[in-house]
């Protein structure tokens, strides 16, 4: 039962009765997820229940709300995960809902399973099933420059990842599509580029792709280089230079769009430049 009224209760030690390890970002992630859920557990039951000494317990969280918690620590550790799987058969239950595993953390597995295991095949076949948006990419991102058979498949899968908001997904996607001979692709490639740059994640993006890329196999046929320029007046556009000269963006936070004022399509062209050289495109 949730108590009517009152402070929010602290979270239950975990580590109280099994001595699990779960790092200290993870804790305060589920402590806030927690208190939130609490909270809102709290107000479906304050008009019904007369009680005014209940004890909040994990127990009294309903499968969906625990789910909720247990997911939030997926989204941030696999191993928090495994450890929190550990700490009561109800965390454990919880795990076996779909919305965990479509939000686990995959980025620390590695993209080829060179010596294939058949728990973590298991694993991550089970992300895919569940619509785990890592494992979409990841998959996209096999076919499409891997398979020569696959590019078309690949380009769906990497599309359904990044309409999902796989932020490396709407990079790669946007940047492919900007590499087409097709004007209204192109639209739709800068949209996806627009949108990270609000976030200010296009260079963040970049190199998670770019790591990823080093760690598989490149069928470099899949791209062809774009001839013509996004921007049509390189000889009189003058947002080609930035700050002391040269085209350089360390951060996000030097591509933000208040504080440099420069061609925008002379910025994408220059992305598009980098992302060619990924490839080895000239």
């Amino acid at each position: 039962m949730v108590k009517q009224t009152g402070p929010t209760p602290p979270i239950p030690h975990i580590e109280s009765t099994r001595r699990v390890r779960v790092s200290a970002h993870v804790q305060q992630s589920l402590k806030q997820t927690y208190s939130k859920l609490v909270q809102k557990a709290r107000s479906k039951r304050r008009h019904t229940s007369k009680s005014t000494s209940h004890t909040v317990a994990i127990k009294s969280l309903s499968r969906d709300l625990l789910a909720e918690v247990v997911a939030t620590v997926a989204s941030h550790s696999f191993i928090d995960l495994h450890n929190i799987k550990m700490c009561s058969k109800d965390f454990l239950d919880a795990t076996e809902d779909s919305s965990v595993w479509r939000r686990v953390f995959l980025e620390t597995f590695p993209l080829i399973q060179w010596r294939p295991n058949d728990k973590v095949l298991s694993f991550l076949n089970r992300c895919k099933e569940c619509g785990n948006i890592e494992s979409l990419y990841r998959e996209g991102m096999q076919k499409y420059f891997y398979d020569p058979n696959g590019k078309i498949d690949g380009l769906g899968i990497l599309k359904a990842a990044a309409q999902k908001g796989h932020k490396e997904a709407k990079y790669v996607y946007g940047m492919i599509l900007l590499c087409s001979e097709d004007g209204e692709l192109r639209k739709q490639g800068l949209e996806y580029i627009r949108f990270l740059r609000k976030s200010k994640c296009v260079i963040a993006s970049r190199k998670k792709v770019e790591q990823l890329l080093n760690s598989m196999w490149k069928n470099n046929g899949m791209l062809e280089r774009n001839q013509s320029s996004l921007c049509n007046s390189k000889s009189t556009c003058k947002g080609w230079r930035v700050k002391i000269g040269r085209w350089i963006l360390q951060d996000d936070d030097d591509d933000d769009d208040d504080n440099i004022k420069l061609c925008e399509y002379c910025r994408w062209d220059h992305e598009l430049d980098y992302f060619y050289r990924m490839f080895n495109i000239h």
